[in-house]
């Protein structure tokens, strides 16, 4: 039997990278077709995994049970709930929560959730397959959807905020910030961040932030505001 990946995005290129690095028998597929019976599963599928965008796990899961699959499927999405799968006699969620940048991941040293524990032993496998010797967390779709947008929190708007703070540096010719933003951070995660919140919005200095906003450039004027504003909200409710 086969494993087989659904799927040409970041995630099941990662997939099916290991699983080839490590001489793993498997299928790569794509789901775009499977109304009309195109490149399907094979029958003797050990499992599949549909890493597929988040809005279209349901209907590639209808396209498939229309073909009356006899195997586990997987959907590999952290905000979607085990329900998007509904229609599969039998399905769990293998959710890796980590940031799929590149093929090569540090598989085994970040988390990965597990849903439907009928299907323990399937994953089990799954893990000595890809090498990783830690099995997954169960989670309910409500706990792995927390941790999803946790993992936003923590991942996806700092790395924006980094951005957008290279792009002032190059905009202005400002530079010399960066341990500054780098201690900021650390200071942060190892305290109490909101007692070393700082600077003209926590003071209500509108004057500074009047003068700061025209001198931004335009696109960063808004979440300059909304940014302030939010300070400005979250430490009057604390008080």
């Amino acid at each position: 039997m086969t494993w087989c990946i659904a799927g040409h995005g970041k995630v099941a290129t990662a997939l099916a990278h290991r699983l080839r690095a490590r001489g793993g028998s498997f299928q790569h597929v794509s789901a775009r077709a499977w109304s009309e019976g195109i490149d399907l599963p094979s029958a003797n599928s050990r499992a599949l995994f549909l890493a597929l965008p988040d809005d279209a796990l349901a209907a590639a899961a209808e396209a498939l049970v229309a073909h009356h699959p006899t195997y586990p499927v997987f959907h590999c999405s952290g905000a979607t709930p085990l329900s998007a799968l509904a229609s599969v006699p039998l399905s769990g969620v293998w959710y890796p929560m980590q940031s799929f940048r590149s093929p090569d991941v540090p598989w085994g040293q970040f988390r990965i959730f597990w849903e439907n524990d009928t299907l323990a032993s399937t994953l089990n496998d799954w893990h000595q397959a890809l090498g990783i010797p830690v099995p997954g967390e169960w989670a309910t779709s409500e706990q792995r959807g927390a941790y999803h947008l946790g993992a936003v929190w923590a991942n996806n708007f700092p790395n924006h905020l980094a951005a957008l703070f290279q792009t002032y540096q190059a905009q202005t010719g400002v530079t010399g910030l960066e341990a500054m933003f780098l201690e900021s951070v650390q200071n942060a995660l190892l305290g109490d961040a909101k007692t070393l919140q700082t600077g003209p919005a926590l003071r209500g200095d509108q004057a500074t932030m009047e003068r700061h906003l025209r001198e931004l450039p335009e696109e960063l004027r808004d979440l300059y505001l909304a940014l302030s504003e939010s300070i400005q909200r979250f430490h009057a409710s604390q008080s």
